[in-house]
């Protein structure tokens, strides 16, 4: 199973954490993986790279850790806020349809 953390401050989302394989087939062959993976890398480079603002990206086998700068304005904060929004939405419909697979827990810190 993937688990997705979802990392909140004051309601907004200052990060996330994707850790764990899917289980749903074979790696090559794992859509739910690849779905996940897309959606997740693709919210932490448009933060990054489209939009140029402060985080922490780190990676690993099975593990990505994404977090916004503690120096960001609030205007970069609301920003990084549509694409990670987004991100959590899409996570939640493969959620819905793959539930047993990815778990997704949101957490205020």
């Amino acid at each position: 199973m993937t688990r997705v953390n979802v990392f909140r401050k004051n309601a907004r989302i200052v990060g996330f954490e994707v850790t764990g394989h899917t289980g749903y087939a074979e790696a090559g062959s794992d859509i739910v993986c690849s779905a996940i993976s897309a959606l997740t890398q693709t919210a932490a480079a448009g933060v990054s790279e489209y939009l140029s603002i402060d985080c922490v990206t780190e990676t690993d086998d099975g593990r990505l850790k994404f977090e916004l700068g503690h120096s960001i304005s609030d205007n970069e904060c609301a920003k990084a806020e549509i694409i990670l929004e987004t991100m959590v939405l899409g996570l939640k419909s493969i959620a819905d349809g793959y539930g047993k697979y990815l778990k997704i827990i949101e957490r205020e810190v």
